[in-house]
């Protein structure tokens, strides 16, 4: 309950921010998917995963940035039982500056079922275009709560239109772990995505999507990983 109470707490908050300013748009799209893996942040957490969730945005009347708020939900076949389903909300705000995008924001991990127990972060972040449409950023998130550990992931990505309807999306990325006690300080993975959204009716986008994960053998023994991981899966979304 104490987790539920904050997933509704962070809507609630979006919603008050901006429920005074009339001429507010607010965006979004909400979303279904499968993936044949749950790999979060190098460890594998449970095989075919059925996710869902809504993404919102408008323009934050403080600051004339972005405000952004979100649930995912996910259920997948863990036989270990440390997983059964997950939801993860947030909210967060990013604003321009100079040619640099940097964001703020709180997440809440909420476990429902199984032995991982939920936690609360705060990330900070900073992203831009370094060439040729190439973005690059870095995101550190601080947990707050359970296990008061520093997470850190530099990625890069780089869109490729294939026809009017079609991009392709390329993404690498490495990650890094400290101050958590289950978890080897350090690197930990690193990663390769490609995705394929596909604009099949207006609002209505298909995205196939395959990444390939390479976890530190040293990681952490207590945890279940692999090594090396390849995911696939596709979500459809609704935008509006």
């Amino acid at each position: 309950m104490r987790n539920y109470n904050k997933t509704i707490g962070i809507l609630a908050a979006a919603i008050a921010l901006t429920a005074g300013v009339a001429q507010a748009e607010i965006e979004g799209d909400v979303y279904a998917g499968y993936s044949t893996d749950y790999i979060f942040r190098g460890v594998s957490l449970a095989e075919d995963i059925a996710e869902a969730g809504v993404n919102l945005s408008t323009t934050c009347p403080l600051t004339q940035g972005t405000l952004s708020a979100g649930v995912w939900y996910g259920s997948g076949n863990d036989q270990s039982g440390l997983f059964e389903n997950q939801t993860i909300s947030s909210i967060g705000l990013t604003k321009e500056v100079a040619n640099y995008d940097l964001s703020v924001g709180f997440i809440n991990y909420d476990y429902n079922g199984g032995t991982q127990i939920g936690t609360q972060e705060i990330y900070v972040g900073a992203s831009t275009e370094v060439i040729d449409g190439i973005n690059f950023g870095v995101t550190a998130f601080f947990d707050v709560d359970a296990n008061e550990s520093l997470y850190v992931e530099a990625a890069a990505s780089k869109s490729f239109e294939v026809n009017s309807s079609v991009n392709l999306n390329l993404s690498a990325g490495v990650g890094f772990y400290d101050g958590d006690d289950n978890i080897d300080d350090g690197f930990n993975h690193w990663f390769l995505g490609a995705s394929l959204p596909w604009a099949a009716r207006e609002n209505l986008t298909v995205t196939p999507f395959v990444k390939y994960v390479q976890t530190d053998s040293d990681y952490n023994s207590g945890i279940s990983t692999d090594g090396d991981e390849v995911i696939g899966g596709v979500r459809l979304s609704v935008g509006f």
